[in-house]
């Protein structure tokens, strides 16, 4: 939502070279005046067409952070062949003005934020997957290595038993001790 100066164009400050608009509006009327479309500017930006229209409204909650709607205003910007400096300023202006005033308690939801709220998501998901998947490597590398460490102390002939000899069945009770071959 773009702030409203208290004097619009057309003032006694348009004469002194003054531009009272939005960031948004200017970004605009340079747009237009360079005869380009709002698709031209976004396939020379990078940006999506909704970021764009975004922009161009002053509505940087399509952005996941403050710091990618600078850097796509310095690029629109850049694109139009206007100075970005003023107009980042002049964002921080809006937006030091914008956190003065109330704000309700709880969030409001918009009708784009749902998207913004999934990129948002997608984002920190997209972080911490690949740092979850090493942590995971890492701690079975790590029991796996216990576990054959234990091994490794282990008689394996523990398991075989006395050598005795017992018959098939039950049935016979028959217990054979087998001979061991003789020492040389």
């Amino acid at each position: 939502m773009p702030l409203k100066r208290g004097l619009q164009s057309g003032s006694l400050w348009d004469s002194f070279g003054v531009d009272m608009s939005s960031v948004g509006e200017q970004l605009r009327r340079a747009r237009e005046a360079r005869g380009l479309t709002i698709q031209q500017i976004a396939e020379e930006t990078k940006l999506k067409l909704m970021q764009v229209e975004a922009l161009e409204s002053g509505d940087y909650s399509a952005f996941p952070a403050m710091v990618y709607a600078r850097g796509s205003i310095k690029s629109y910007a850049d694109v139009v062949k206007i100075d970005p400096t003023p107009l980042l300023e002049q964002v921080k202006e809006e937006l030091q003005n914008m956190t003065s005033e109330s704000s309700p308690a709880y969030p409001v939801v918009k009708q784009g934020d749902f998207e913004s709220l999934f990129w948002r998501f997608f984002l920190a998901v997209k972080t911490v997957l690949p740092l979850v998947v090493i942590a995971l490597v890492l701690g079975g590398a790590a029991i796996g290595y216990t576990y054959w460490k234990n091994q490794q102390g282990k008689d394996p002939l523990i398991t075989l038993g006395s050598g005795r000899y017992q018959g098939a069945t039950q049935a016979e009770h028959v217990v054979e001790t087998l001979a061991l071959p003789p020492l040389p």
